[in-house]
């Protein structure tokens, strides 16, 4: 029965990339704020040593985590992210070294939720939330009119009745 199951072949949006890069960029900034407050203080105020230096070591990691997030990530979410809704299962789909492909079956949903932060929206974006009872699972990078014909799709199999707003 389950050797009928397809990889799943949808993709999220290559807009997706964009997102997720500015995020990162307001995440280092924070950080490297952050950071060169702290070597500021530790410089006016008479630390111990090793804080200015472990301080630096962490500097010197924040800025490898940001070519990280910034660059190399975004492009391997969107290329190895798939997604699949059909009658019986929603199929997630995601990681290259360590590839997670989940089956959700569709008689265990409880709820689809569509999420919009302000990049999300600049750029026309849903992230797709589908609670169990166990777990929500998320499928990022949807373009508008698809999130909201697949959350509709997912109700339909799903039997979940919708509220009116």
């Amino acid at each position: 029965m389950l050797t009928n199951i397809q990889r799943p072949q949808q993709r999220i949006a290559a807009a997706y990339i964009f997102v997720k890069r500015l995020t990162s960029i307001l995440e280092t900034i924070v950080s490297l704020i952050f950071l060169a407050v702290l070597l500021i203080l530790s410089i006016v105020f008479p630390w111990y040593g090793w804080i200015t230096l472990v301080l630096w070591a962490i500097l010197g990691l924040d800025l490898l985590y940001a070519i990280w997030s910034i660059g190399i990530s975004p492009l391997l979410l969107q290329r190895y992210w798939r997604y699949e809704v059909d009658t019986a299962f929603i199929q997630l789909q995601h990681g290259r070294f360590i590839c997670k492909h989940q089956l959700v079956p569709m008689t265990k949903v409880q709820y689809v939720e569509l999420e919009q932060g302000p990049f999300l929206r600049r750029y026309g974006l849903y992230t797709i939330k589908i609670g169990t009872m166990g777990s929500v699972h998320k499928i990022p990078g949807i373009p508008d009119a698809e999130a909201v014909a697949l959350r509709k799709q997912i109700a339909l199999h799903a039997r979940i009745k919708e509220v009116e707003a």
